[in-house]
């Protein structure tokens, strides 16, 4: 059961754990658009490959599935999973299955209007968010809004493109930069992150890990602690159980007073897992199940709180590539 994970990038520790789960059963292929990309030199076999933007992207992920006998694909980074979510049955005309959720919802999740929209629609608490100039004038006015305020590219992710506004000059010269973003109130309160596995087979959560973030470097969490909130933990299953989402899930979440808010939904593995694996959450292990046509059974909030993930840097040395050059 050989297994291609695409857009690898420096995420060496989720290729580590797939390789590590995988021993026995089957090869991780690891495929990027850049030679240096550390994550590549973690798993069994790499390739370079044209970026996700180049017409021969597609092609040439089918081309390496054939030849490596690849059962499954699955992409590490937001961007490319709506372009795997379009081309889903062509990947299983050939034998491959895509692991991505619904193309509707990878849509909705990369949309952050569409997402509070959807969030709002449900009756699921999220945090306000405004697309259009009167709306947030009217905001800022009725004391609805107050500076600072925050402006996001609507269809971006990790992190880029972010501002924080402090006044009515600042926001307007962000709002009319050229590119679609919205505008949200700026939260002081604790950020969390919502590790989750719906599986595969019987479309339920297996898993949901939740913990609270301590910094943050790049867009990623970079320390966290690892906690049991039974309101958030009920935030995310109500969420879970309205929007049709598959594998691994990333939920973004913001502590308002007593209560929890969800602020962004990534159909992917988070930046924050390895500490989700480290505490015995092991979504390699129901993936690789659920490949094989069984279902996971549930254990819902079984692992310890307390334990603390702490990143660092690392180095590695890897012979020269003559596509380098």
């Amino acid at each position: 059961m050989n297994l291609l994970l695409t857009s690898v990038g420096r995420r060496v520790k989720v290729v580590d754990y797939f390789k590590r789960e995988w021993e026995g059963v089957g090869r991780v292929i690891a495929v990027d658009c850049d030679l240096t990309a550390p994550a590549l030199y973690a798993a069994d076999a790499y390739e370079q490959v044209p970026r996700i933007d180049d017409p021969q992207y597609i092609p040439t992920l089918l081309a390496l599935c054939s030849r490596f006998d690849v059962q499954a694909v699955l992409s590490l980074i937001d961007t490319e999973l709506s372009l795997l979510a379009e081309y889903n049955d062509l990947f299983q005309k050939n034998h491959v299955q895509v692991i991505v959720s619904p193309a509707e919802t990878v849509k909705l999740c990369m949309d952050k209007k569409a997402t509070y929209d959807f969030l709002t629609s449900k009756h699921i608490p999220c945090i306000p968010t405004y697309t259009e100039w009167e709306f947030i004038i009217d905001a800022l006015e009725s004391g609805q809004l107050a500076f600072p305020l925050m402006v996001k590219p609507r269809k971006g992710s990790a992190s880029l493109g972010i501002r924080k506004v402090e006044n009515r000059e600042e926001l307007h010269l962000a709002f009319f930069q050229g590119e679609e973003v919205v505008v949200q109130p700026f939260l002081t309160g604790k950020e969390y992150g919502v590790d989750a596995y719906v599986d595969l087979v019987t479309g339920r959560p297996v898993s949901v890990f939740t913990r609270q973030k301590l910094r943050m470097r790049a867009g990623e969490t970079d320390k966290s602690l690892a906690v049991k909130e039974t309101k958030l933990s009920s935030l995310a299953m109500d969420l879970l159980s309205v929007l049709p989402l598959s594998g691994p899930i990333d939920i973004d979440c913001f502590q308002m007073g007593d209560a929890y808010v969800i602020s962004e939904i990534n159909p992917r593995f988070g930046g924050g897992f390895p500490h989700a694996y480290e505490c015995g959450e092991n979504f390699m292990s129901y993936l690789q199940h659920n490949l094989g046509g069984k279902a996971n059974r549930p254990r819902l909030g079984l692992y310890r709180e307390g334990s603390m993930m702490i990143k660092y840097d690392d180095v590695m040395m890897v012979g020269i590539d003559s596509r380098w050059s």
